[in-house]
């Protein structure tokens, strides 16, 4: 019995110092004393391998810590692609989750392509042009005419009326004007309104051997003199002197005119050019 009570009174004593010194604590800590922080957990196992796909696996389930996550991927023209993740957890009276993440395409880039050896011509093009072209159009006038025969000398002499009539009929056919031999005649036209001007008159030329002409209808030319007796001219100019014409006369002249035409013309053609294809979708440009 002594020794069952030698052995409780030690205890007994350590009891009550134990709880006197936690009455001490409790004291001192007061009410608004935190708790003692909770054991720390163990730190999670690495993340399962990431799937065959391209998406991001979920994270890992914590035990109340926190982490931070970050992915990369790549993919390129083999269709490659590839994930990671990591995860950095630590304990404690907060919890922090954080992400990102980024990602670029890279496509391979084409290189340009000559072609050699082109033939390159141009668009055919229309134009209006005008061209020129030689008309007649035949013209009648009431005119005065004056004939001179010009010797090699270029001295002009009267010439000779074959008719002594002023006025000439438009039936009449024959010769007007003759000149002597050796000499030419030139005769002298101008529009009659009345009076005899020739300030705004136009000539006309034989040869040596032609005479002034009449024929029906109008018409005046030259044509080769009808053979006759000597000194004929001489015997005319005695008798009929020099004299002037009135006459209508038709004649028909020609003229330049114009018509338009539409022209096509070819383009220019090259050959033997070349042409460079750089760039397209997905790629640069050079």
């Amino acid at each position: 019995m002594r020794v069952r009570i030698m052995t409780w009174l030690p205890a007994a004593a350590g009891f009550l110092a134990v709880s006197a010194i936690a009455d001490t604590a409790a004291a001192q800590c007061g009410p608004t004393c935190p708790p003692p922080p909770p054991p720390c957990c163990e730190p999670p196992p690495p993340p399962p391998p990431p799937p065959p796909c391209c998406e991001i696996p979920p994270p890992p389930p914590c035990c109340g810590g926190g982490g931070n996550l970050n992915v990369n991927v790549n993919v390129n023209a083999s269709a490659n692609a590839g994930a990671r993740a990591g995860l950095n957890a630590r304990a404690g009276g907060t919890v922090f989750v954080g992400g990102g993440g980024s990602a670029y395409v890279t496509v391979d880039q084409p290189y340009p392509t000559t072609i050699n050896g082109l033939l390159v011509e141009g668009e055919r093009v229309r134009q209006t042009i005008r061209v020129p072209y030689e008309s007649r159009r035949r013209m009648e006038k009431r005119v005065v005419i004056q004939a001179v025969c010009i010797d090699d000398r270029n001295v002009p002499h009267p010439a000779s009326q074959v008719r002594p009539d002023r006025e000439v009929n438009a039936d009449y056919e024959g010769e007007l004007y003759r000149c002597m031999a050796g000499t030419w005649l030139q005769m002298t036209w101008a529009e009659y309104t009345g009076e005899v001007r020739f300030d705004q008159g136009q000539t006309m030329s034989c040869r040596k051997g032609e005479a002034l002409w009449h024929g029906r209808g109008g018409n005046v030319e030259c044509r080769t003199q009808r053979a006759e007796r000597e000194c004929n001219e001489r015997s005319l100019l005695r008798r009929y002197g020099a004299g002037v014409k009135i006459l209508t006369m038709v004649r028909e002249e020609l003229y330049t005119e114009y018509r338009e035409e539409v022209v096509e013309q070819s383009g220019v053609a090259v050959s033997g050019a070349s042409i460079t294809l750089d760039g397209g979708v997905g790629g640069r440009v050079f």
